[in-house]
């Protein structure tokens, strides 16, 4: 009886079940950590194609020596037990099958099986051939038991996982002390901290587009490596391609790579052998390396206008203003202009009472126009937050208005670090928005002119739009113009790769077509705003006809009804 209540109690054994399985299934023998490895490979990827434990351990997998030591037997000649391999072996125990293109082809005939060749040549490959056990093998990054496909979520190589999983090594301080970059500088641990404020990660993570670049996008798989110096405009041009064709051509990448030889004979002077003050200063540039130098690696934050090397005073000033001798044609409605005039002296007076200005006053504006009311809808929103105006928010955006430095948590301290982002002025010197500049930053000049100009048309026509539009004005013409305006905005945006402002270039021809669209919105928003105030002064015509019918409705009224009293009054009884 003992023995069949045993029996009874007993786990149910399913078909796939081994001696293995059901062994480590055993609460009796086995903690809480070791129960969990039989539960978690139920979910595995090898256990869903029918292998078991015996195929990668090795061992006698019959139940009939569930309970024998016995099936863990080296001499077993089908699958002689192997175990657990020591680190350094992990590579070629899993390479066992994933290098063999005949067994991968039973599961899956289009599988890679050069993982393991190219794991060689990656820099954790040959650490650990080197005898460096402390670097990621596979099950680092796969994990053992539990390991899912790619594209399930819950995998620890799934791109929404992918930089945490780096990051388990890569943001541990403790684990990477010892290494050091190619210039002998300690190898940093803030990279995934840097990358969670990327456009990369926002997109990836925040709008859960998974085309978005991860660590592996860039840096590889099995081959894990960080790109080349020379090569970087091709990695990101996998993605930006037409930015990467544009900057090839350009005189930018011709001068960095000129620059690069002037370095490498530098030595430890660096750019101060050859230039004087402010360039002599610049002691973080060892090389210039196309997109990162100015887009950085990590923090790839989505580029601004900040990076321009000299901008207006006031952000404010790209919308509602155009730059010197930009006139527009068509004036901004006085009640709007008052109502910015006293916003921006409103808030200039903050800034100044709190000591700020140059970056510092530029960064605070940018924060300050999310919040006030001529760009918020009214009401209370969740968290305290003003959510913007439609209309704000969308040329906030595409106009690409944005703070001069970017904050990220520092994964050793727990503390806000700045990054500043990388201006133009990092290498270009000059003392304001004029043509009296050397090349460089005259160039950048003209095109944050130029970008400014177009801005402020397509704003101004947006903002006279939107009163006519409220007012009950067909606007949709003017509408179609603006957005063709915007449209030009965003190919600025990219052919400024060409660091070029020749009037005959293609930023040039583009800003002047989006000039078309921009006066042709602006003409067509005043048109649409006299249009409303004609309506307008045609109402207040009506509206006074009308009262003044119903004031001589009401004296004839009056007069009929005082002789019908008199009538009444003179009447015999």
């Amino acid at each position: 009886m003992l023995g069949l209540l045993g029996l009874l109690a007993a786990p149910a054994i399913s078909a796939d079940d081994t001696s293995c399985t059901v062994c480590h299934s055993d609460a009796d023998l086995f903690d809480e950590e070791a129960l969990a490895i039989v539960a978690d490979w139920s979910k595995d990827v090898h256990a869903a194609i029918g292998l078991s434990c015996h195929d990668c351990h090795g061992g006698n997998p019959s139940l009939a020596l569930a309970d024998d030591i016995g099936a863990m037997d080296e001499s077993y000649e089908p699958s002689p037990y192997r175990g657990a391999p020591e680190r350094t072996e992990i590579p070629s125990f899993c390479g066992s099958c994933h290098s063999d293109p005949a067994y991968m082809r039973r599961f899956n005939p289009a599988a890679r099986v050069d993982q393991e060749r190219e794991y060689q040549t990656s820099h954790h490959g040959k650490a650990l051939t080197a005898g460096d056990t402390n670097v990621a093998t596979c099950v680092d990054c796969h994990g053992v038991h539990g390991i899912r496909s790619s594209n399930v979520p819950e995998s620890k190589v799934h791109p929404t996982r992918v930089a945490a999983t780096c990051g388990a090594c890569h943001a541990d301080a403790e684990r990477m002390a010892g290494y050091t970059l190619p210039d002998g500088r300690p190898l940093p641990v803030d990279q995934r901290a840097r990358w969670r404020q990327s456009v990369h990660a926002a997109a990836l993570l925040d709008r859960e587009d998974l085309f978005a670049p991860t660590c592996n996008d860039c840096h590889g798989n099995h081959g894990a490596a960080p790109p080349g110096l020379d090569s970087i405009n091709y990695v990101c041009g996998q993605c930006h391609g037409r930015e990467a064709e544009i900057f090839r051509n350009s005189p930018k990448h011709d001068g960095f790579e000129e620059h690069n030889e002037f370095l490498a004979e530098a030595g430890e002077e660096g750019c101060a052998l050859c230039h004087d003050a402010p360039q002599a200063q610049v002691t973080t540039l060892g090389q210039f390396t196309e997109c990162a130098t100015c887009h950085g690696n990590h923090g790839v934050v989505r580029p601004t206008v900040a990076m321009f090397g000299v901008l207006p005073n006031e952000p404010c000033a790209f919308c509602h203003e155009g730059p010197a001798g930009g006139e527009l044609q068509v004036l901004e409605p006085e009640k709007s202009r008052q109502n910015f005039e006293k916003t921006r002296n409103e808030l200039l007076e903050q800034a100044a009472g709190a000591g700020l200005d140059g970056a510092a006053l530029f960064d605070w504006l940018v924060d300050q126009a999310l919040g006030i009311s001529a760009h918020s809808l009214a009401g209370e929103f969740e968290g305290g937050a003003q959510q913007p105006r439609p209309e704000f928010e969308t040329l906030y955006r595409k106009f690409r208005i944005g703070k001069t430095h970017y904050t990220y948590e520092d994964p050793v301290s727990g503390r806000m670090v700045r990054a500043d982002v990388v201006r133009c002025s990092r290498c270009h010197q000059s003392t304001g928005l004029d043509d009296d500049a050397p090349t460089g930053a005259a160039s950048g000049i003209a095109l944050v002119n130029a970008m400014r100009d177009l801005t402020a048309r397509t704003a101004r026509a947006e903002r006279i739009l939107l009163a006519a539009k409220r007012g009950g004005v067909e606007t949709r013409q003017a509408l179609l113009a603006i957005d063709q305006s915007v449209d030009a905005q965003i190919g600025l945006e990219v052919l400024v790769h060409a660091f070029s402002s020749d009037p005959e270039g293609e930023f040039m021809e583009q800003h002047d077509e989006g000039l078309v669209h921009a006066n042709a919105a602006l003409t067509q928003a005043q048109e649409a705003l006299d249009e409303l105030a004609q309506r307008r002064r045609w109402l207040g015509f009506v509206l006074v006809a009308v009262v003044l019918l119903l004031v001589a409705l009401a004296w004839k009224i009056r007069v009929l009804s005082a002789q019908e009293a008199a009538a009444a009054a003179g009447s015999p009884t």
